[in-house]
């Protein structure tokens, strides 16, 4: 039986969640962050220089570093550049997975001037919230078809043949992964909106939620709403959010979204 040795770069929620769900008889997993010191999972090795990899050959290495936002809104890369290149310079990978939310365009951007020609791009679907799916019945991966095919072997020996591998361009995964989680910003502002509308008119938003969610288009994820908290207010949807619409003159509906979520926070959030 083959087995896969992996790198994780950054052990984040991301990093952690990835290391769970790849850990397997025929994986063996190091991580690399050089911020943090000791994994959950004390059968996994955390490295915080890079260079202690550089004799070592893996078969993948998973970027799952964070990408944060600035003051503009938009997303700030520059961690997922140093970690791409701090692998694609000191360690032997045959393929760099970049599973960090990024801007449309960064992952050709990364291939074309840094060189980094067996990078491909698979978003991440764990989430932070209570929403967060425990187990995936589902991969994306973007990119070179060969070095896809490379990395969907990896899935096809630790998962269940159930598991449903997707295989699509770049660009079309990266916006896939905004849409995703501004679908679900959009659906907590319309539910808080409607928590809202039922409080005034005397009505109760957990009755008037559990009709709602009878129907299976509707689905029940992103609908339980606070009477305290009528707004969105986690990590990936903060950031986002905004970051779609800087990236675009045509996200008219998301903005709106965005700005009616700012004003809900002034009013309800207590800081």
């Amino acid at each position: 039986m083959q087995s896969y040795k992996i790198l994780v770069v950054g052990y984040g929620n991301i990093g952690q969640h990835l290391c769970k769900e790849l850990k397997s008889p025929v994986t063996e997993i190091k991580v690399y962050d050089k911020f943090k010191s000791q994994a959950s999972d004390l059968s996994i090795r955390i490295a915080n220089d890079i260079e202690e990899y550089a004799n070592e050959k893996f078969d993948y290495a998973f970027i799952c570093v964070p990408t944060e936002m600035l003051q503009d809104g938009s997303c700030d890369v520059s961690q997922v550049e140093d970690a791409v290149l701090a692998v694609h310079k000191n360690v032997n990978a045959r393929v760099i997975v970049l599973k960090s939310t990024v801007p449309v365009g960064t992952s050709e951007n990364l291939i074309i001037s840094k060189d980094v020609t067996n990078l491909i791009f698979s978003p991440e679907y764990y989430g932070t919230t209570i929403h967060a799916p425990e187990k995936l019945d589902f991969v994306v991966l973007a990119g070179d078809t060969v070095l896809c095919d490379d990395v969907a072997q990896l899935y096809y020996s630790i998962k269940p043949k159930s598991l449903r591998i997707k295989h699509t361009e770049l660009e079309t995964a990266e916006l896939a992964k905004y849409m995703e989680n501004c679908f679900l910003a959009m659906k907590v502002a319309f539910c808080s909106e409607f928590a809202i509308i039922a409080e005034h008119m005397g009505i109760s938003y957990p009755d008037l939620r559990e009709i709602f969610v009878l129907d299976e288009r509707m689905g029940d994820s992103h609908t339980l709403i606070r009477k305290d908290q009528p707004y969105f207010d986690s990590h990936c949807l903060n950031k986002d959010v905004p970051g779609l619409i800087k990236q675009t003159h045509d996200a008219k509906l998301m903005s709106a979204v965005y700005e009616i979520n700012k004003d809900r926070k002034k009013i309800y959030k207590k800081e």
